[in-house]
């Protein structure tokens, strides 16, 4: 094992005669960071050897050092700027020499990208910009869509706003790159059965449900002899039907057709076989779009009871379509949505969603009276001038409040619903209601897949791939997949995706950036507790004969191994063992050690030495990678080095980099308090804080505070 120390142009007092026992090297230099001490570092290891660094902190030691994969120990902002005697710098060297020393290899790994190919799921615009912007670097791309035709819910609109344009504007060009680039093949009435593998190399076996029909003249006759009839979002079809989208032939609606075999009988085109297909690729995308939730849900608005109480979708293809002709309509915000009953989040397209149907009404008959209901209006950019637009010029009516109730009252619909402006309930009669419902994710997609959902769109999955510090996916959510959005973002969204996408297969090999948790399959097995399952923040870990952590996606919190009571799940380079030795080897007899996030608190610390703010020199700073990865047995361990305090500081409650790791931490810390207790150990001996980035003085106070109480 090699040491390199720096003493950073002379700033921090180097210890004479450092000696951390028999098989370690140390060597020392004024500028560590400079190319010569790259090069010293290069060429004094042999491969894969074990080593520190010690110097600044390693926020800025990562910039240089991240290839040597070392352990760092920050001797500068958290020693010599405070002024802190030269022995803590012996000690804070030798525990981290000694958690180096037993533990295991903290190599990151890769994946090699053998597969110079992308799956696209869903046939929306998000998922056909996505197949253009891949296939147009080079890539072969296959574009899956469950439905018979392309388009998705976009094709069966009439006008896109705010600016009312039809829909062919933007649908037709793109669907006509799509189906020209050779580098694209396209399987309609498909979807994902399975898939296995990793980044760069998945198996991805896809059902195809009948096969569209081949040279079709477009005759009728399979639509004539088709006994199924299905209301199609409010306009009535058969099972066999034609869009005016791609592919140009009837279609068959395999989630309604019942297998007769009529239409194959009048046209030997047709074939209804159940075909499977596996295909290798690097990458997979999904753009199935947003589901609308489902009105009959909400009861008291009378969905599928009263003939005029429609869903937007439903409503708007009947209205386009002139097959309703209302005088006076009332549209429903939030129907649903911010409710602890059914949707508790907003989906955020519903208001301008709302607009857009008010809009549709006024331009095609000025004459129809429209009213609003809304809990909270939220428009913003374009749709701000739409919400304008609507209210002054069109003449709309908007009323803040709820509808508590929708019933028929003769050949009407009679609506109560609370006007908070006029501080009463009201009543409104009128001839049909448009339920603007709130969105839901494609949860069966979301799970084939392994992307956590917990009962939402995958925002804290989408979010942490976005993190420069994750580890590489392979598997991306794009466009209102990811979570609901208007046309022109899920193009833009797809097209940020796709640019990712392409960068991957443009490599051989992609590198993780971050250690993550290894799973010892016997003594897991022995256990089968399964508590990791539950608790993963970024849902690595799954059940596939055995307990096992998908690195792809493990953001390496530690949070799965704090909670695994047998051991048998330890996150690399900072596994038990290794976090043991550190403690023994670092504290001494009266000593406070503090855990600090290295996200937040630990650069609140480095700011403090900045700043030379004075903290006692018996602190001891360990650098973890959140909050949830300190357990019990590392504070019992601590205790029994003698250490009159124990500091844990995390992210603010709601700001935690592996989305809900510090509030673990905060339960568990809450019941190792009683535990302390009961070993005569003072339990405010031991703290868990939020502290930011910015709040050195913070970080400070409590240390002073923890020190002088220490000594009561």
């Amino acid at each position: 094992m090699k040491v390199f120390i720096c003493d950073c142009n002379g700033e921090i007092d180097i210890p004479q005669n450092l000696d951390f026992g028999d098989g370690v090297v140390v060597k020392t230099s004024s500028k560590l960071c400079s190319e010569e001490g790259k090069e010293l570092i290069a060429n004094s290891i042999k491969k894969n050897e074990k080593i520190v660094i010690a110097g600044c902190t390693p926020r800025i030691a990562e910039k240089f050092f991240a290839e040597f994969n070392p352990e760092y120990v920050n001797i500068r902002e958290h020693v010599a700027y405070p002024g802190h005697a030269d022995g803590k710098i012996r000690d804070l060297i030798k525990g981290a020499v000694e958690k180096v020393r037993i533990s295991d290899e903290t190599s990151t790994g890769g994946f090699e990208i053998k597969n110079k190919s992308a799956l696209i799921i869903g046939g929306g615009v998000a998922g056909l910009e996505t197949a253009r912007q891949v296939a147009s670097a080079g890539f072969k791309t296959y574009l899956i869509e469950k439905e018979p035709f392309l388009g998705g819910t976009i094709a069966k609109l009439d006008r896109l706003y705010p600016e009312g344009m039809p829909n062919s504007h933007t649908l037709y060009p793109l669907i006509n790159e799509v189906v020209r680039d050779k580098n694209i093949e396209i399987l309609v009435n498909s979807e994902l059965k399975e898939i296995s593998g990793e980044i760069g190399n998945y198996r991805a076996t896809i059902r195809t449900r009948g096969k569209v029909i081949e040279d079709c003249d477009l005759c009728g006759k399979c639509k004539e002899v088709c006994p199924v009839t299905v209301d199609d979002d409010g306009i009535e079809r058969k099972a066999i039907y034609y869009r005016a989208t791609h592919p140009d032939s009837y279609g068959i609606d395999f989630e309604n057709c019942t297998g007769c075999g009529k239409c194959a009988k009048v046209c030997d085109k047709i074939k209804l076989d159940e075909t499977e297909i596996e295909l290798d690729v690097g990458s997979i995308i999904l753009a199935t779009g947003m589901k609308e939730y489902d009105a009959r849900m909400i009861k008291e608005y009378g969905y599928g009871k009263y003939k005029n109480v429609f869903t937007k979708l439903e409503f708007e293809r009947k209205f386009a379509n002139r097959l309703i002709n209302p005088k006076k309509v009332v549209i429903v915000l939030c129907a649903g949505s911010r409710d602890e009953n059914h949707l508790p989040y907003c989906s955020r397209v519903c208001c301008l969603l709302g607009l857009k149907e008010a809009k549709l009404i006024k331009d095609t008959d000025p004459e129809v009276d429209v009213y609003v209901t809304y809990i909270d209006l939220r428009s913003y950019g374009d749709f701000e001038n739409l919400y304008t637009t609507v209210r002054e010029t069109c003449g709309v009516n908007f009323i803040q409040g709820r509808p508590s109730e929708i019933v028929e009252k003769g050949d009407k619909l009679l609506i109560r619903t609370e006007d908070i402006l006029l501080g009463k309930t009201i009543e409104l009669d009128t001839d049909c209601v448009v339920l603007i419902t709130g969105s839901v994710p494609d949860y069966e997609l979301l799970e084939k897949l392994g992307i956590p959902s917990d009962g939402e769109f995958p925002v804290d999955y989408v979010n942490s791939s976005l993190s420069v510090d994750s580890n590489p996916r392979g598997i991306f959510v794009c466009g209102a997949a990811a979570f609901p959005k208007p046309v022109a973002e899920s193009i833009s969204e797809a097209r940020d995706v796709a640019v990712t996408v392409i960068n991957l297969l443009n490599k051989e090999r992609v590198d993780m950036k971050t250690p993550v948790a290894d799973i010892n399959g016997d003594i897991c097995s022995e256990v089968g507790c399964k508590i990791c399952l539950d608790i993963c923040p970024s849902g690595a870990i799954y059940s596939d004969g055995g307990i096992k952590v998908d690195p792809s996606m493990c953001m390496g919190c530690g949070v799965c191994t704090a909670a695994c009571a047998s051991g048998a799940n330890q996150l690399i380079g900072y596994d038990d063992k290794g976090l043991l030795a550190q403690i023994e080897n670092t504290v001494k007899e009266g000593d406070i050690l503090a855990f600090l996030c290295k996200w937040s608190s630990y650069n609140a610390a480095d700011k403090a030495g900045y700043e030379k703010l004075k903290y006692p020199e018996n602190t001891k700073i360990i650098r973890i990678p959140c909050t949830g990865r300190v357990d019990a047995q590392i504070i019992l361990k601590a205790f029994s080095c003698g250490v009159k305090g124990i500091l844990i500081a995390g992210c603010p409650p709601d700001g935690c980099h592996y989305v809900s790791g510090n509030l673990r931490a905060k339960k568990r810390i809450l019941a190792t308090k009683e535990l302390v207790e009961q070993l005569g150990i003072a339990p405010d001996s031991l703290r868990i804080e939020w502290i930011g980035t910015e709040e050195s003085k913070k970080l400070v106070d409590i240390l002073n505070e923890m020190d002088k109480g220490g000594n009561q």
